[in-house]
């Protein structure tokens, strides 16, 4: 019994020994390519991917209001955006203007409240249109 408690403890840090090298070699990669100002070669996810800086550069706090410029811009985005590719949902807006949801929900709520915007379907299905043109059945 003692041999193979001796055996588990060995394989336990052995392996506890390989991913700790392993994590050393991807902090160092990341802080290199950090330094060097490129890219660790890893793709963009989430939130970072295409998020909108404050024109100071500065990263607002959570809670903190966008800028009214900001948002203005966004707006002029978002409908340049949909006036050339009219009904498409929110998701493919965001892969195209590489936002989120998030990011999209006051700009759009201000271009549909102004008239500027329309929207078809519900939900998920919410299509984005120009004021004025309607969607052909078909």
């Amino acid at each position: 019994m003692d041999n193979l408690n001796q055996q588990i403890a060995l394989l336990v840090e052995t392996f506890v020994s390989n991913v700790s090298q392993l994590a050393r070699k991807a902090a160092f990669e990341t802080l290199n390519g950090a330094l060097a100002g490129g890219a660790t070669g890893a793709p963009a996810r989430g939130r970072s991917r295409g998020r909108i800086s404050s024109p100071r550069g500065a990263a607002r706090r959570k809670g903190e209001k966008r800028p009214a410029d900001e948002l203005v811009q966004l707006q002029a985005r978002v409908l340049q955006h949909v006036a050339a590719n009219p009904g498409q949902r929110v998701e493919q807006i965001n892969r195209e203007l590489g936002t989120t949801t998030r990011e999209l929900s006051l700009p759009l709520k201000k271009l549909i409240a102004e008239g500027t915007l329309r929207t078809e379907g519900e939900k998920r299905a919410t299509a984005y249109f120009p004021a004025g043109r309607r969607r052909k059945a078909g």
